[in-house]
């Protein structure tokens, strides 16, 4: 008999949270429910899956820090509304749940797993919490009262969820009990990934990043390291990809005009998921330098992008960051290096510069032959089964 599952978002769903629809929509024995905030993306719906009515009164202006309020009073006035509004909106959804024979629930992050956790209360229900990223350091480094939040947290919800070992290991020195976590890889649709035949002759390389702007992806690094191999690489080029989200690419633009390098390096604002596997074919080798950024963002477990680009056969640079290592092999699918080295950074891409096509088509199998064999969607898939299984 299948699961009946409730999965919980702040909004379902962003565009670069693909990777949270693919798992869920290969479940294999998993009824399908929806709760947010707010509803907005069609193109993750599926026959499968049914999302939970709102009424009127729900959106994000509920969330913690979204009220807009103008002053001190408006703000007490709205958070003592939003207060209610809540209360009714979790009331609405407990009551559906029992109507609906809910099994269990499934909350994406952690900031979503705290707002939602009154839930655990009304219904008794296992409760389920993922990590993803931010919701790992970053939140409780900035804002100190979610470090009470999360010790309720640990405390209350039945189960956690990780990418990885690295994402389990931070869980656990957070408070978080070892037997309440568990590790789900995050994969790919393999079947739907085509090996991309790609040439790599000795002295060229095309490289490209894949990712919206924001510190902990690195840009910064990936360009100065390029630059810095460009003194003894000179035929090769730089492609960045992604929107903006805090302000790095001025910055990347400010590198570029000091170092008079506007002819190797390239903006690219968007492209078409449908023609992202074709479009990874113009390229050689995919950069990706992830770190820590200043107020400890990170990704937690490993970047999804890095698997799509390695099923295409298209080797990684990368860091040693999270879960990285996992995903990218070092030496084999890919470099890997420290993360924020300059210096290191720029000798990887010295090396698939120099690389001659003969070895450059081994890591190029490599990489995808890793992906097929350790990051298949449905074994990730049949995974969070067994986790759904064992809570009820």
């Amino acid at each position: 008999m299948a699961v009946k599952s409730l999965q919980l978002f702040e909004s379902y769903l962003p565009n670069a949270q693909n990777w949270a629809f693919r798992i869920l929509n290969n479940l294999p024995d998993t009824d399908l429910n929806i709760a947010a905030f707010r509803y907005y993306n069609e193109l993750f719906v599926t026959a499968k899956m049914k999302l939970l009515p709102l009424p009127d009164y729900v959106g994000l202006n509920l969330l913690e820090g979204r009220d807009g309020a103008k002053n001190f009073i408006d703000k007490i006035f709205k958070r003592i509304s939003n207060r209610h509004k809540n209360e009714l909106f979790f009331k609405y959804i407990a009551e559906w749940s029992r109507q609906n024979k809910i099994d269990l629930m499934h909350v994406h992050f952690a900031n979503m797993g705290w707002q939602y956790l009154k839930l655990k209360q009304l219904t008794g229900l296992p409760y389920l919490v993922s990590f993803y990223g931010f919701d790992y350091e970053s939140l409780p480094f900035q804002f100190p009262l979610w470090k009470k939040r999360y010790t309720e947290l640990y405390d209350v919800a039945d189960g956690f969820i990780c990418e990885g070992p690295h994402g389990a290991e931070l869980l656990q020195r957070q408070g978080c009990k070892a037997d309440k976590i568990h590790v789900v890889h995050l994969g790919v649709e393999t079947e739907k990934i085509p090996a991309v035949s790609r040439t790599k002759n000795q002295g060229e390389l095309k490289l490209l990043q894949l990712a919206n702007y924001s510190q902990k992806k690195g840009h910064i690094y990936a360009l100065k390291a390029f630059i810095k191999a460009l003194q003894n690489c000179p035929n090769m080029s730089l492609t960045f990809v992604g929107n903006e989200l805090e302000n790095v690419k001025s910055k990347l633009e400010e590198e570029i005009k000091r170092h008079h390098a506007e002819d190797k390096v390239h903006f690219i604002p968007f492209v078409e998921f449908s023609k992202l596997y074709q479009f990874f074919g113009e390229y050689h080798v995919f950069i990706h330098p992830s770190c820590y950024a200043d107020n400890r963002d990170c990704e937690g477990g490993a970047p999804i992008v890095l698997l799509d680009a390695q099923c295409t056969g298209m080797p990684v640079i990368s860091t040693t960051h999270c879960d990285i290592p996992e995903e990218v092999i070092h030496n084999k699918t890919g470099l890997l290096t420290p993360e924020k080295d300059v210096d290191a950074l720029a000798a990887s891409i010295a090396t698939f510069y120099q690389m001659d096509n003969s070895t450059y088509q081994q890591f190029a199998g490599a990489a995808r032959q890793h992906v097929l064999t350790a990051y298949d969607i449905k074994p990730c898939s049949e995974q969070l089964q067994k986790v759904y299984n064992h809570y009820t």
